[in-house]
């Protein structure tokens, strides 16, 4: 007859041997999805910024080229870039590959990209603090104070009753105005602590950067991320945009510099996520990308990346992702580069 030992070891080592085949299915079936799920993106290692004559706009080119013109028939004309007062906003690019462009189907369809900066609450302006710190919190307990008084005040429908039509029209507009614009600054800034003393790590605050194409429906070779620093962006310092928002808008003479304009820039770090659907198989990608403040190269911009087959099909090479060279008009900073793991070597030219 049967030994009892022998058949509860047999099935234990049974129910072990499914168990552990289970496992190691399950283990591996998660890595296949994880690479799956990770998109085919190359992203610069580096961030440019282009300013003054950099990003001068067609008509200030026709404009320079008058005076230039000019200026060869009379030696005593200032240089054209300095009488120019009306200097556009300096801008903020890095660019991303896709490694399948040579993929049949290799696509990312309805590609998003969202932006946030990382500012310790010390370097972030006080508009942007006190955006972040508004919260429901703070809002309920002055509802709750506000409920507890009893002060015999009119109603709000007592109060439109007593208003004619036109006046209450404006009151609904100038609600839904006040009640976006709260939105839009709780969404675009949010405040998170980790240290509840604030002596070891400082508030942090994330700020979302507004760039010019946040959306690509149809990504295949290249996207550039272009994030004008004017008087609404984050990442300059509140001294810079007061400067800029008394210069109606425009780039100040005085900051027209290399030094100027990488001292106006203060952040932490850059965080990039990009999600989309894989053409190839229709599943979700997602990457992300980290930049800190040392990878800002302040008037440079990106070299062509794109060019043409011998049979006349369009090609990018993505050897050429981090080569930069000095913008149109010269003006570039020192560049310092640092060696870093795993990354391709930045080539000046």
């Amino acid at each position: 007859r049967d030994c009892v030992g022998i058949t509860i070891l047999s099935t234990l080592e049974s129910f072990v041997g499914i168990l552990f085949a289970s496992f190691c299915g399950a283990v591996m079936f998660g890595k296949v999805v994880r690479i799956r799920s990770h998109a085919q993106v190359l992203f610069s290692d580096a961030i440019v910024i282009r300013y003054g004559t950099g990003v001068m706009t067609e008509t200030s080119e026709v404009l320079d080229d008058a005076s230039q013109s000019q200026g060869s028939k009379d030696d005593d004309v200032e240089n054209p870039v300095i009488l120019n007062k009306h200097i556009p906003c300096p801008v903020l690019e890095f660019r991303l590959v896709n490694r399948l462009h040579a993929t049949l189907r290799g696509e990312i369809i309805d590609a998003t990209m969202n932006i946030v900066a990382s500012i310790d609450e010390h370097q972030a302006s006080p508009a942007i603090r006190r955006a972040a710190r508004r919260g429901f919190r703070r809002r309920g307990k002055r509802a709750r104070r506000n409920k507890n008084r009893h002060v015999s005040v009119p109603t709000i429908l007592e109060t439109k009753a007593m208003m004619n039509p036109i006046e209450q029209t404006h009151e609904s507009f100038n609600t839904i105005a006040e009640t976006i614009r709260a939105h839009a600054r709780r969404n675009h800034h949010q405040a998170f602590e980790e240290d509840p003393t604030g002596k070891i790590v400082p508030r942090r605050i994330f700020s979302k950067l507004e760039i010019e194409s946040p959306e690509h429906p149809f990504f295949k070779r290249q996207w550039i991320a272009r994030h004008v620093l004017d008087a609404t962006s984050p990442l300059l310092t509140e001294e810079a945009r007061k400067i800029i928002r008394l210069n109606n808008g425009f780039w100040p003479q005085e900051l027209n510099d290399s030094e100027s304009v990488h001292a106006s820039i203060q952040f932490d770090q850059i965080l990039v996520s990009l999600s989309g659907t894989s053409n190839v198989d229709a599943n979700s990608v997602y990457t992300q990308k980290v930049y800190d403040y040392e990878d800002i190269n302040v008037g440079y911009s990106f070299v062509n990346i794109l060019y043409r087959s011998d049979d006349g099909h369009l090609l990018v090479d993505p050897s050429k992702i981090n080569d930069v060279t000095e913008q149109r008009g010269g003006g570039g900073e020192p560049l310092v580069i640092t060696e870093k793991k795993g990354i391709m070597d930045m080539v000046v030219l």
